[in-house]
């Protein structure tokens, strides 16, 4: 058996070009075909208001009625008063259209989409042959044949600037004063800077100058009616280029709403002045004209018939023509005017601003008006009423254009009654009392998407062009595809037809069963469940056709829900300006009143949560904040500081840390402006599940058991899962993630380098013992051997380092209670430690450094400089070292060279001066006190730094060992010992040579064998 999966009994191209917002827009046979009677309702006028009461009428009532009253005078004047959209235009075609034909009967129809002036004039004219009359036909055509808008645009404005120039204080409020006579509101007119504003695209001026000239196309918005005060020039940022006294006045306006209002009021008092002007209308040149058409039917003994589809509309003549059709036809006992009838549709707010004649004129002669603002009310729904208007749209948009226009005298057939579906179409989803199918809708999935787009003060208004706007064409023709392919309704439905404050939403138990138990079509299903279900109790009440259409899963759901109970529910009806409280009993409830003794503030936060889930409405602020409270202070009260191991911080650090907002609690649903919201760590979907577990948050907030034992196991799990968002948001406020210190201990290590405690290579315990060694101890002791740079880089360093030290020990310590660290957390310590000691430079491109690294790190930047430099430095020094203490030599034998040196100079009596004997000795007692292997580590380690059979990295760290080792005062007393003893021993052995050579001295010759032995030894160790 075939079923109605994807099934459309339609085409939306079809669709689209058979339904029309607009009355006017079909032809004859597509109107008549999809007419439903409408709701009107017969209301007496109080003053200028429209009173609400009144007998409900029927359009041919308001035919019969409007084509059989009388009025003495000879002119009848009937409005059709309704919001916009409410079928006035509709009422008005429909009796054009079901006019009895008559031979004594004039009807001059004034569609609402031809409303300029041309099409206007020529229907007001058309059948009357006078020269007069012709000739303001001609002036007509020739003034929009050469005109374009722009021209027309700029000459309203001078028109209208003219005759605002002609105004004075006795024409306005006292408030208004400073708009009236040339210095008033017209210098905003003639400013060429200012007034180009108000010519710019969109603007009313523009608007205007388009619908004089031009007939409105099928589809196009409504035009503006009137100036607003968005028209006016008050947001302009370069205002000042305008003239003084512009400027004032603009400034004047744009400062006070009061005058704002005056100027609209006062541009649109002299709207129809400037039109009529620049049009050469002026002078009552229509109304003599229609009276002369009047007077011409006469002769002919008709009476003239004149509908107006929006009397709004017709700019530049409304009061002309007021005036003409209102003139008494009947004088002095004779008909010198043919008498007139005039049915015109007009809107609320305009209607009360039109002129007193007029209104003076259906006071006296019916005293009502037919008004279309009658909404539906809560008992009086009106399905039969809709679903029979829409019925006839739907069969309409099956059948087309068409199909309806060679229809026999308007005898449109029943599309349903071909189809092969029509019993299970018709049995699941509805029919019409006269036939017509409901798919895709049905009753309540109809009512329902009405009631959403319906406004909010009227939720029971049925608005005829909004329903077919907002509803049927969107559905038929925007949702076609979706419904073919399945995924019907889906997320943009729901955006368009928002739940109803008169609907009742579908309850959160439901939901929550259909969100466990359906995870391949959760949205969808809750959507049907609640359009075409109407909200039921039950997640498995929806009919098989239903399911089937919609290409969901035939499934048992478990859960029965049917014992849900709520309070009755307050629901708030707007009329007029006036609110009403009204109390109902829902049909499907929420479990807000579970608890029926709870206090009235905390059934408000749970009845906001409901409406949150079930309305989709924005969670208050103060709920919200109240939900994140709670929710944020269970992670901090549980967090137990051991994994990382910290210090316990204070409550002030907390909330800095882990603030109560959205960007620690999200709420899918609330109101969320911060930056961060996106990312929040706790993040809650708008679920029914959710829902329930707020509940039972607020419940246990306000010291009321939770709803369910399982939202209590859930809030101490969610405090445990959340722990690590916690501990990722403090390590990042407090600058102590992993990466952060890593690059404090790297700055360490490359302090500890700089006062030579550690190096690459070096053991981890070692390591780890000078990151965390706050320096203030350490004094290099080969602070004279080092470079300047070293030097200054290092004594800067010193100084900030207890602050660094202190912030990795905080970081990384292990406290009891409050107090300072006592030991290191290893188990964390050493795998940065490790990756810290992967890299020994400081590359710190496009990082940012923690607060606390920044002053210790003060020229780091130049690290592999210093390095570099300072090897340099020890090259030099062990080049010195090596050329009178070459590798391989003992310190010993040249220890002992230089005693035996200084013996023998004195057993020859070669004269050492007494500062030099004693430098020698001192420098001598220093070169034996140190450990002069510590040369040949110097040499090795530079060697390794040489090493170009070495990577990369090898070369870097033992450049860095090479720079970084404190040798004490080795190289120090060594250089200087040998190049003291050096420089003597020279010295002495020319003394010598002079000896030997003039007297054959054998102590001094002596000497110069000790000596020859010396450098004798320096060769010797160049070779080994």
């Amino acid at each position: 058996m075939a079923d109605l999966r994807g099934f459309l009994c339609w085409k939306p191209e079809t669709a689209a070009a058979t339904i029309n917002t607009e009355a006017v827009s079909p032809s004859r046979a597509v109107f008549l075909a999809t007419h439903a009677p409408l709701r009107i309702r017969r209301s007496r006028l109080d003053g200028r208001s429209v009173l609400a009461d009144g007998p409900l009428v029927d359009e041919k009532s308001v035919r019969d009625e409007f084509l059989a009253l009388k009025s003495d005078t000879g002119a009848l004047l009937v409005p059709i008063v309704g919001d916009s959209g409410t079928g006035k235009s509709h009422l008005v075609r429909w009796v054009g259209e079901t006019l009895p034909d008559s031979a004594k009967r004039k009807v001059i129809y004034l569609e609402k989409a031809k409303t300029s002036l041309r099409a206007v004039i020529d229907a007001l004219l058309a059948g009357v042959q006078d020269g007069n009359l012709a000739k303001l036909r001609d002036d007509i055509h020739r003034f929009t044949d050469s005109m374009d808008v722009a021209a027309l645009s700029r000459r309203l404005v001078n028109a209208l600037s003219e005759s605002l120039a002609a105004t004075t204080v006795r024409d306005v409020p006292q408030h208004a004063r400073p708009l009236a006579g040339p210095r008033g509101l017209t210098v905003i007119l003639q400013d060429p800077h200012v007034s180009a504003s108000m010519l710019r695209q969109g603007k009313f001026i523009t608007e205007l100058a388009e619908q004089l000239l031009h007939d409105r196309a099928d589809g196009e918005p409504d035009r503006p009616m009137a100036f607003t005060i968005d028209d006016l020039p008050t947001d302009l940022l370069d205002l000042h280029q305008a003239a003084q006294i512009t400027i004032k006045l603009v400034g004047a306006i744009s400062g006070n709403p009061l005058l704002q209002q005056a100027a609209v009021d006062l541009l649109n008092q002299h709207l129809e002045t400037a039109v009529k002007q620049v049009a050469s209308l002026g002078s009552g040149r229509l109304q003599d004209a229609m009276l002369k058409v009047r007077r011409e039917y006469a002769r002919e003994g008709k009476e003239i018939v004149l509908l107006i589809e929006d009397f709004a509309l017709i700019q530049g003549v409304q009061k002309d023509l007021l005036d003409a059709v209102i003139e008494a036809g009947n004088r002095f006992g004779s008909a010198s005017l043919a008498p007139i009838r005039t049915l015109m549709a007009v809107t609320t707010g305009y209607f009360k601003d039109l002129p007193e004649t007029a209104l003076t004129r259906v006071r006296a002669t019916t005293g009502y008006v037919y008004n279309l603002n009658v909404p539906f009310t809560q008992d009086d729904q009106g399905e039969e009423e809709i679903t029979s208007f829409v019925g006839r749209y739907l069969n309409a948009a099956r059948l087309g254009r068409d199909a309806l226009e060679s229809a026999d005298d308007g005898q449109v057939t029943n599309h349903c009654e071909s189809c092969p579906l029509i019993t299970q179409c018709h049995e699941q989803f509805g029919a019409t009392s006269q036939g017509f199918g409901l798919y895709p809708f049905n009753e309540s999935a109809l009512l329902r998407t009405i009631h959403a787009t319906a406004p909010r003060r009227d939720p029971y208004a049925f608005v005829p062009r909004t329903v077919l706007g907002s509803v049927i064409r969107p559905v038929l023709v925007e949702h076609a595809t979706a419904l073919k392919e399945g995924s019907f309704p889906d997320a943009r439905f729901r955006s368009q037809f928002p739940t109803a404050a008169v609907d009742d939403p579908l309850p959160a138990e439901v939901q929550e069963v259909v969100e466990a138990e359906d995870h391949l079509d959760t949205a969808r299903r809750k959507l049907v469940l609640e359009f075409w279900g109407n909200a039921p109790t039950h997640a498995g009440a929806l009919p098989n056709a239903v399911i089937d259409a919609f290409a969901l899963e035939r499934r048992t759901f478990s859960g029965d829900s049917t014992a849900i109970k709520q309070a009755p529910k307050t629901r708030v009806e707007a009329e007029g300006d006036k609110r009403s409280t009204v109390t109902s009993t829902p049909t499907t409830t929420a479990p807000v009143s579970a608890e029926p003794d709870l206090p009235r503030s905390l059934l408000a936060k749970l009845k906001a949560v409901d409406d949150w889930l079930t309305r989709d409405q924005v969670l208050l602020q103060s709920v919200a904040s109240e939900l994140r409270t709670a929710l944020n202070g269970a992670v901090v009260q549980r967090y137990r500081w051991i994994d990382p191991l910290m210090p316990e911080q204070s409550q002030t650090t907390t909330r800095a840390v882990w603030p109560v907002n959205a960007r620690v609690v999200s709420i899918e649903g609330a109101t969320e402006n911060l930056a961060g919201a996106a990312t929040a760590p706790i993040r809650l979907n708008r679920t029914a599940r959710n829902s329930r577990y707020l509940h039972s948050i607020l419940l246990m907030k306000n010291n009321q058991p939770a709803q369910r034992a399982e939202h209590v196991r859930r809030l101490s799990a969610d405090a445990d899962r959340y722990a690590a968002s916690f501990t990722t948001a403090l390590q990042t406020s407090l600058q102590i993630t992993d990466d952060e210190l890593v690059l404090g201990l790297r700055a360490s290590l490359i302090g500890a380098a700089l006062a030579g405690v550690a190096w690459p290579g070096m053991d981890e315990a070692d390591l780890l013992a000078a990151a965390f060694h706050d320096g203030r101890s350490w004094k290099r002791q080969d602070a004279a051997d080092r470079d300047p740079a070293w030097n200054r880089m290092q004594e800067y360093h010193l100084p900030n380092r207890p602050a660094l030290v202190e912030w990795l020990r905080n970081a990384l310590g292990v406290a009891q209670g409050i107090g300072q660290p006592r030991m290191i957390d290893a188990a964390r310590a050493l795998p940065l430690l490790r990756q810290a000691c992967t890299q020994w430079d400081w590359q710190m491109e496009g990082k940012e450094l923690p607060d606390h690294v920044k002053p210790a790190v003060r020229n780091f930047a130049n690290w592999i400089d210093v390095v570099d430099g300072q090897n340099a430095s020890l090259r030099h020094q062990l080049d010195i070292i090596r050329q009178h203490h070459p590798r391989g030599t003992t310190s010993a034998q040249v220890l002992a060279a230089v005693r035996d040196a200084l013996a023998a100079a004195e057993d020859a009596s070669i004269s050492i001066p007494r500062a030099t004997s004693k430098q020698i000795t001192e420098l001598l007692e220093a070169a034996r006190d140190v450990d002069w292997k510590i040369l040949n580590q110097l040499e090795d380690d530079l060697r390794k730094a040489d090493d170009s059979d070495a990577t990369d990295a090898a070369r870097h760290a033992a450049s860095i060992t090479a720079a970084a080792r404190d040798r004490g005062a080795t190289v120090q007393a060594v250089r200087e010992f040998l190049v003291a003893s050096d420089t003597w021993l020279t010295a002495a052995l020319d003394h010598a040579e002079s000896r030997t050579n003039s007297h054959g001295d054998e102590a001094a010759r002596a000497v110069q064998d000790i000596l020859t032995e010396w450098q004798a030894l320096n060769v010797e160790g160049e070779d080994r």
